[in-house]
């Protein structure tokens, strides 16, 4: 094995690396163009309703709602379902933080299933474990491109009467059975964050 760049062996990048998020020059003049119109908020302007169309159409969903993030999106999801005090929803173990906390914000209480060891995607076997009779929800994720195994979560919702919440931020456009993430539960949520696949 050659040595390292940092130990003296060949340099694989010279010079500076570039920034991170990257915006195409169209991307910069699409925002500039909405920024000079003044046209910035929902009620003025026609490009969040665009997107919203758009998004659902690519998505294959009937509707889509654009919110500020992803937790916006996730906490939005509960309270539509009417997740809220005294109410359990089993959550992931290994997951971005927004997932937990969206379950807390709207005044529920997460429960945590372990994940599969191949996917990193929620162990269907642990979360069976964890219902009982305030359960309300269960929070799939989509984690790292991979895709949660949804026919046993779905057949585990079915079972026990439990709304699925697709959290689908970090596998959006990937499919399930021929059928893309975020509509296979009641609601999908997802994230335009830059780390994310879509962006």
């Amino acid at each position: 094995m050659e040595k390292l760049a940092v130990d003296g062996g060949p340099k694989a990048v010279r010079g500076k690396l570039p920034g991170w998020p990257q915006f195409s020059e169209e991307a910069i003049q699409a925002v500039e163009q909405v920024l000079r119109s003044g046209k910035v908020n929902y009620w003025t302007g026609r490009k969040g309703m665009e997107f919203e169309k758009a998004y659902a159409q690519w998505q294959g969903s009937k509707y889509a709602i654009a919110v500020s993030n992803g937790t916006a999106a996730l906490h939005t999801a509960l309270s539509a379902l009417g997740v809220g005090p005294g109410d359990e929803v089993i959550v992931p173990s290994y997951t971005f933080i927004a997932t937990s906390f969206s379950v807390v914000q709207a005044g529920a209480i997460p429960r945590f299933a372990d994940v599969n060891r191949d996917d990193h995607c929620i162990s269907v076997e642990s979360a069976a474990k964890l219902i009982n009779e305030r359960t309300k929800a269960i929070i799939p994720v989509h984690l790292y491109g991979n895709v949660t195994d949804m026919d046993p979560v779905l057949a585990l919702a079915k079972k026990h009467n439990l709304y699925v919440i697709e959290d689908n931020a970090e596998a959006f456009g990937g499919e399930y059975k021929g059928k893309k993430t975020g509509t296979w539960g009641h609601i999908n949520a997802c994230s335009f964050c830059q780390n994310k696949t879509f962006t």
